[in-house]
């Protein structure tokens, strides 16, 4: 029994301040909404997506901070180890008689340090792809398509690490449960752990919430000039585009007035000058009308852009150089889309870009402005 009269394998201590717990289950919540948005949910989702990253870069900067002004078991200090610290546990683990620690274990230390820096990896390259491919976002002016489209690929090899690395740090609580004899799930909920027999009852030092404070305000401060500064930019891949009445009533007139960075000039100029067979139907214009719609269209073409839909089709089919729809991109991103969504009255078919994409006569074709009809 210890001096209160409670036996000593009950014994409890308070080691998760209330910041710390709600920091790990709010990131939990943010990698879930995170992965579910960016593998499985539709492209519409792309605005929780964006958010669930943003958050996801508040709560990291914050438990940085709250590791050095937190509670005792709350500070990276207390969770530093040596690399032979690391692999003393790590043999302790495989000999299934692991030390106990009052807060957080060597391998437990070495996988938040792994999440952090992955995570910050993650965030910043989701920035560049939301600037880069997207034009939108604080890098929208700063990042271009290629610098956003090689961040892409980065973004989602480090996401698919950090999957990895998520069902090791499960498996490793679930281990540590296991041979520890506690539930460290609980443990992070109420705050709460065992203290082993014969351990004396450490004396914690207190959390610096007014501390906190000031270097989150100053952080924030001086990293939300920044990001404003950046954002002052205009988008690097859009363009003002001109007005053309006579484009948008001659074509407008019988289909769609497409945007045009949807073909490169290349597809325009040959597009123009076929009008007389123009999709099986005569579609001629006088002289100076179809030279007027040329020069348009091939000034504004694919070329003359930097956005995700004009990069991506820029590359045509050629045997359908001027067919939107026939391009490998536009088949790629609709392939998981029903045949028979293109047949309701709402659509209207595929080559109705304007009835799911509300923002298609800008050219931008953001995720989140697609909204496909029921009917």
């Amino acid at each position: 029994m210890n001096g209160e009269g409670m036996p000593e394998k009950d014994r409890k201590i308070k080691v998760w301040d209330l910041p710390t717990r709600i920091f790990h289950w709010s990131l939990v919540t943010c990698v879930a909404i995170g992965l579910v948005t960016g593998f499985l949910s539709p492209e519409w989702w792309m605005g929780v997506h964006t958010w669930a990253g943003y958050t996801t870069v508040v709560l990291v900067v914050f438990r940085l901070v709250w590791g050095i002004f937190g509670s005792e078991y709350s500070r990276i200090e207390t969770f530093a180890f040596t690399p032979a610290e690391i692999f003393a546990h790590i043999r302790e683990v495989a000999f299934l008689k692991p030390r106990h620690f009052t807060g957080h274990n060597p391998a437990g230390a070495m996988m938040i340090f792994a999440l952090i820096f992955l995570l910050f990896g993650i965030t910043v390259s989701g920035l560049m792809v939301l600037g880069g491919e997207e034009n939108q976002g604080p890098l929208a002016g700063a990042a271009n398509y290629a610098i956003g489209d090689i961040a892409a690929s980065v973004h989602t090899l480090l996401t698919i690490i950090l999957m990895v690395l998520v069902v090791l740090h499960v498996i490793g609580v679930f281990i540590e449960t296991k041979l520890g004899g506690e539930n460290l799930v609980l443990s992070m909920i109420t705050g709460f752990k065992r203290l082993p027999p014969g351990e004396k009852t450490p004396t914690p030092r207190d959390a610096h919430p007014l501390a906190a404070t000031v270097m989150l305000v100053a952080f924030s401060t001086i990293a939300g000039s920044v990001l404003w500064a950046f954002s002052t930019m205009p988008p690097s891949g859009l363009i003002n585009l001109p007005e053309n009445k006579t484009y948008a009533s001659e074509c407008g007139d019988c289909h769609e007035v497409y945007h045009p960075s949807l073909l490169p000039a290349a597809s325009w100029t040959q597009l123009m000058g076929g009008l007389s067979k123009h999709f099986g139907e005569d579609a001629s214009l006088g002289q100076k009308t179809a030279i007027n719609i040329t020069a348009y269209l091939a000034t504004n073409a694919a070329e003359a852009w930097d956005t995700e839909a004009a990069n991506r089709f820029r590359n045509i089919d050629p045997a359908a150089p001027f067919q939107i729809t026939a391009t490998r991109y536009w088949v790629r991103k609709h392939d998981e889309v029903d045949g028979d969504v293109f047949k309701r009255k709402g659509v209207g078919g595929k080559s109705h870009c304007a009835s799911c994409h509300k923002d298609a006569a800008t050219g931008r074709f953001d995720d989140q402005y697609i909204n496909i009809p029921n009917k």
